[in-house]
């Protein structure tokens, strides 16, 4: 039985890649993207895109944004019209990485024009062999618009980029690093500032945080596999199925079974 797939639209050789969504009403799968970010706008469609536990109905003009390692899938019922942007963390610079760190990974967009212009000459000038430079400097550009819209989304909130970090660091070794002291070293910082860094960014502990990751991949496999409860355990590196169950009990007052089945309910 497999787990959740691991899908690549982008060559291991490319940095950026970006193309008009296709115009399909097709199901996709649940599926995950290991190590690229996704930025789709949406002009047009209709139906659900459910994103690691959450699922948000089409509403065009939209913007979803894909951090690696992000489970999501599609199930359109009016064909899509818009444009999806791959690429990687390294073809930004500080000022960019920290508002893409602080994206929201859905946004009803209110002005959508400008987006959407700058969408149109881009796809068209990657097709047309246009330089790195001035590709790059289109990403660059989309960034700070879609950051701009997001802070007026969000209410003007920034979080620290340490805690952003921090985040994308859980989101890479959960299954193997348990610690907090062992990500404040992957940080360069002592356990407590990272401590006080998350509670003034979300509230809660580093571990909290944690643990709401080892959830909601729980609750990933659960609603999106049909691996066991067995195997589930095993995949999340815990000692055994009775621990598991009370880990995932603590957080969502519901078994693992019940979950399932509760997720199975909605799908339907």
């Amino acid at each position: 039985m497999q787990a959740i797939p691991v899908k690549s639209k982008i060559n291991s050789d490319q940095l950026l890649k970006i193309s008009p969504f296709k115009e399909v009403i097709k199901p996709t799968v649940p599926h995950k993207h290991a190590d690229y970010f996704e930025l789709i706008l949406l002009e047009q469609g209709g139906g659900y895109h459910t994103i690691d536990d959450q699922r948000y109905e089409v509403l065009p003009p939209v913007v979803y944004f894909l951090k690696p390692g992000q489970t999501h899938c599609w199930d359109f019922s009016r064909i899509p019209k818009g444009y999806v942007v791959l690429f990687r963390e390294t073809l930004l610079n500080q000022e960019c990485l920290d508002i893409v760190y602080n994206l929201p990974v859905h946004m009803a967009l209110k002005d959508s024009e400008t987006l959407l212009e700058l969408m149109k000459h881009f796809c068209q000038d990657y097709r047309a062999g246009a330089t790195p430079a001035v590709l790059h400097t289109y990403l660059q550009l989309i960034v700070l618009k879609t950051g701009a819209q997001a802070a007026q989304w969000q209410g003007g909130r920034v979080s620290s980029p340490v805690y952003f970090q921090f985040k994308r660091l859980v989101n890479e070794h959960f299954h193997q690093v348990r610690k907090i002291e062992a990500y404040a070293e992957m940080l360069h910082i002592p356990a407590a500032q990272l401590n006080v860094t998350c509670k003034t960014a979300s509230g809660k502990t580093p571990s909290m945080l944690l643990n709401e990751r080892i959830v909601l991949e729980a609750k990933t496999l659960l609603s999106s596999t049909r691996l066991s409860i067995k195997e589930i355990t095993a995949a999340l590196d815990f000692s055994d199925a009775s621990n598991f169950v009370k880990f995932f009990k603590l957080y969502t007052n519901l078994t693992p079974g019940q979950y399932r089945e509760l997720a199975a309910g909605k799908l339907r």
